[in-house]
């Protein structure tokens, strides 16, 4: 097994509280009053074709929406990431079969990824449910490597916030992350189970509806094995492959993380301090609902016909 780069950590900041400036009770903030759907001046406001009280998004759009794989493979400077190009290619199988439109770009320079993501937010998502971006890279705590370049990792959603890309606002946007976060590793923990123990107008925040599921918590290691790839990446594609139609993606997103932190280990043993380590996920949600992949119609009646076409995927090799 590999771990996916020789990552730096990252000093800690203090928390610093401030005192209450009176004795009496005050809020944690300016004071608000409850929104409602008379409180958002209607001209100003993004057109969503879901009810606020809605449960699950909208996922009955024409297509599925765009799915964009940031795949860096080689660098300069740093070792080549083995497996990688299996990731890529596993996952876009899976996403295929979800009907998403998936792009994947291989070896994108700083430039290149930015003009990426700009063009992408400036596209019409009006008839997409969703939009999704895989970023596999080595990494940094909040950094992530190009071929060429260090690049801030919010890089990949600021673009499709709801005040920046108003054609997704109120649809999820979607991001995985693979890639290290820090360089410490975690040696995990013996466990044994107890009993073998023997539509309206209404406003929403800029970043809702966003949701980045990370490799690995913050400050650790990701690992990568060279012929069958990242844990991560592979433990999502298995999901997606099992149960990508039946559960919602916060739910399916728990057993990734069970896969990786129970299947998998790291071996090793010619390296103590990377023999026998383990992996946890880590899950950032501000989604406001439940995010389902249900078949499209036309999808629906290929399987009734004996099968759709595989759709081509449209690849950029080595891009700069």
């Amino acid at each position: 097994m590999q771990a996916d780069d020789k990552c730096i950590p990252q000093q800690k900041q203090r928390a610093v509280s401030t005192p209450d400036r009176s004795q009496r009770s005050v809020p944690d903030g300016w004071p608000f009053r409850k929104a409602n759907k008379d409180s958002v001046d209607a001209e100003k406001a993004i057109k969503v074709d879901i009810d606020q009280s809605a449960e699950e998004y909208n996922m009955t759009h024409k297509s599925r929406g765009v799915a964009l794989i940031l795949n860096h493979v080689h660098f300069d400077n740093m070792a080549t990431r083995k497996g990688s190009v299996k990731d890529a290619l596993d996952l876009k199988t899976s996403l295929d079969k979800l009907e998403f439109d998936v792009r994947v770009y291989t070896d994108p320079a700083v430039k290149t990824i930015s003009t990426v993501l700009q063009s992408t937010a400036a596209e019409d998502h009006t008839d997409a449910d969703c939009l999704i971006v895989v970023a596999m890279s080595h990494g940094e705590s909040g950094l992530l490597h190009s071929t060429d370049s260090l690049y801030p990792v919010d890089m990949l959603w600021t673009p499709f916030t709801g005040d920046r890309c108003s054609s997704l606002a109120g649809k999820p946007k979607l991001f995985f992350i693979q890639a290290c976060r820090g360089a410490r590793l975690d040696k995990g923990v013996k466990i044994i189970h107890e009993t073998d123990s023997k539509g309206p107008t209404y406003s929403i925040p800029t970043y809702a509806d966003i949701m980045v599921a990370y490799a690995t918590y913050d400050g650790f290691y990701s690992w990568r094995n060279p012929d069958s790839g990242s844990w991560f990446i592979q433990a999502l594609c298995e999901e997606l492959e099992l149960h990508g139609r039946s559960r919602d993606l916060l739910s399916l997103m728990t057993f990734v993380n069970r896969r990786v932190a129970i299947e998998y280990q790291s071996y090793v043993p010619e390296n103590e301090r990377f023999h026998g380590k383990k992996q946890i996920p880590s899950i950032v949600s501000m989604l406001t609902r439940l995010v389902y992949f249900p078949y499209k119609r036309t999808s629906a009646l290929n399987d009734i016909d004996g099968g759709s076409k595989e759709k081509e995927t449209e690849i950029h090799e080595k891009v700069t």
